[in-house]
């Protein structure tokens, strides 16, 4: 098994060394390749000395040389890539001792799996990255992952309720080349949660194992120059939240899916109703309901089609069914 590990750099000078050399120290990689993203620190330098020591690191960087965001050098990771197999490793993340000798087996042992995730741990650089991090609203467990294995039909289901089930990370996904071809790679209009929306289309269009979920692969810094943890208001939020999910709801309206689109639909007017709650505790529960009404109307006027989408109808109806006696003042 040989594995192209692909590590998007963006102002981590003082981390991608330590990333590249957990990488280079796993047997299964054959190639580390960095896509320097127009960093504003000396991180090109960095990446250019690491590819003259190690024969097996390759530098590339987008042709205006500007900052393009992470999915847009992952994109151009994966098509330079060269291997049957693709890793991905943040630039300020590392991979731990046996990184993909479970992976392996599971794929050995199942020709038709398309990829296998395991956990990954948090590693805390500083009490002022964790102070950042717990202020956006971030989970401090200390090991992302899926909180029961579930099978590859049902992953994609889990998934959106990451809420109950969990979730697992990019650095703890290994995938075979040929599901880029069901699933594609990622948007690069998204900022935020491409990783997300991406592996989201992974689950539903391949076949993707579970490893281990109990012991990490890999290690996720937390500190205070963090991407997602950097300060963000509840409406900035949302809308990253909605753009994301907009993006997998296109995405599966291509291909017919009417089932996911539902699901998807369901959270989407879901977190428009509760971007429209909040503050609003202390108003009457008539105020509250309408002040949802004029959020939902103010969604439905930035996507017009909506209105007639059945998926959409359907979400609407469901919640404008009476509510039982007492359940208007928790919500």
């Amino acid at each position: 098994m040989q594995v192209s590990v692909i590590t998007p750099v963006y102002n981590a000078a003082g981390f991608v060394s330590r990333s590249v050399k957990s990488a280079l120290q796993q047997p299964e990689t054959a190639e580390v390749l960095l896509v320097e993203d127009g960093s504003p620190d000396n991180a090109v330098e960095v990446c250019r000395e690491l590819a003259a020591t190690h024969d097996r690191v390759h530098v590339f960087r987008h042709p205006d040389g500007k900052n393009h965001g992470a999915g847009a050098s992952r994109n151009l990771g994966m098509r330079q890539s060269t291997c049957e197999y693709i890793a991905f490793l943040d630039a300020d993340d590392y991979y731990l001792p046996g990184r993909f000798s479970t992976a392996k087996e599971i794929f050995e042992a199942n020709p038709d799996c398309d990829g296998v995730y395991e956990a990954v741990g948090m590693h805390v650089e500083s009490e002022a990255g964790l102070q950042r991090w717990t202020n956006a609203g971030r989970s401090i467990r200390r090991l992302t992952t899926m909180k029961r294995r579930v099978s590859p039909g049902e992953l994609w289901e889990a998934l959106i309720d990451s809420g109950k089930f969990g979730y697992f990370q990019l650095d703890g996904l290994v995938l075979k080349r040929s599901v880029l071809e069901k699933s594609g790679r990622m948007v690069e209009a998204l900022r935020l949660h491409q990783d997300t929306e991406f592996m989201m289309r992974l689950a539903l269009a391949g076949r993707l194992l579970p490893g281990g979920l109990d012991v990490p692969v890999a290690m996720a810094r937390v500190h205070d120059r963090n991407r997602v943890s950097a300060p963000r208001t509840a409406e900035q939020k949302y809308r990253d939240r909605m753009q994301m999910w907009m993006e997998l709801y296109g995405w599966c309206k291509q291909r017919g899916r009417s089932q996911v689109r539902q699901r998807i639909m369901d959270e989407m007017v879901e977190a428009t109703i509760s971007i429209g709650r909040m503050g609003n505790n202390s108003r009457s529960a008539l105020r509250r309901r309408a002040l949802r009404v004029i959020q939902l109307l103010r969604w439905l006027g930035e996507h017009p089609g909506l209105a007639l989408d059945p998926q959409f109808r359907h979400s609407i109806s469901a919640i404008s069914r009476p509510q039982k006696r007492g359940q208007e003042a928790t919500t």
